[in-house]
């Protein structure tokens, strides 16, 4: 499971909004926006209104939104608030990141028959897929696994993003509702973002030409991941290498440690 929280901005109620009046097109606006408020724990969409860019913060509560709406005899699942308030908390991240895109930083280096005019484009669309609606799933996913990972004072290179992103898309949750969450695909840069909106200090890798690349560390405990790599994925390479060093340590303690494993 995850905690989803949001800085309360203008701009991230107003992409919370049209991403609910797309996914709850037959409930009436005003109760739409109270049940945000409701959702954001705000006791009215006027005082929830009062409060945006006073640099609060708020916790997506899917019960209190659906709450309201049955109320009002409406149905509004809690996964809607959930999903509309993530992709308003990826396009804040990516505001802050303009070189993030869905790949992760830039789109790579120059293939052969790249021009300006093909990379802009290329860049454009993967930001546009970076924010895109389908990504609030994945983000939500992601979001509940590193919950679970430990921080450390300094980012660690080893830390690849890219071996992340596979263990993220493996992971199988609930969302606070019960509601099955993954696994699901999980784009390089979304789980660049989802770590960053979670906290953690990201840093770029760098070629040998200290260029940029698409993958990042994060200030990530190794071995943290390393436990949660074999539990998600036991079948995963990390995970076979683990018990076949257990198997050699058994056969070490009851056979010595001259015995050939």
């Amino acid at each position: 499971m995850f905690t989803l929280s949001i800085s309360v901005t203008a701009s991230a109620v107003d992409a919370v909004k049209r991403s609910l009046t797309k996914a709850l097109p037959e409930v009436k606006s005003s109760h739409r926006c109270e049940a945000l408020a409701r959702g954001l724990g705000y006791r009215t969409y006027a005082s929830l209104k009062a409060n945006m860019d006073a640099g609060h913060h708020a916790v997506a509560d899917g019960a209190a939104f659906t709450t309201y709406l049955a109320q009002h005899d409406f149905h509004g699942p809690g996964m809607a608030l959930y999903r509309a308030v993530a992709k308003a908390a990826l396009e804040q991240v990516a505001e802050r990141y303009p070189t993030l895109t869905a790949g992760g930083f830039g789109i790579g280096e120059w293939q052969p028959d790249d021009t300006a005019a093909v990379r802009r484009q290329r860049f454009d669309d993967d930001r546009a897929e970076l924010v895109s609606d389908h990504s609030a799933e994945p983000f939500l996913a992601s979001l509940a696994f590193v919950a679970r990972v430990e921080r450390t004072k300094t980012i660690r290179p080893a830390t690849n993003s890219y071996w992340l992103k596979h263990i993220a898309e493996n992971y199988e949750c609930r969302y606070p509702g019960g509601e099955k969450l993954g696994p699901v695909y999980v784009p390089n840069g979304l789980l660049i973002a989802v770590a960053i909106h979670a906290g953690f200090d990201a840093k770029p890798h760098t070629d040998d030409f200290g260029r940029e690349t698409l993958n990042a560390g994060f200030n990530m405990a190794k071995a943290s991941l390393y436990d949660l790599d074999c539990e998600i994925r036991p079948e995963g390479a990390r995970a076979q290498a683990r018990r076949e060093e257990e198997r050699r340590r058994a056969l070490r303690r009851a056979y010595g440690s001259s015995v050939w494993v």
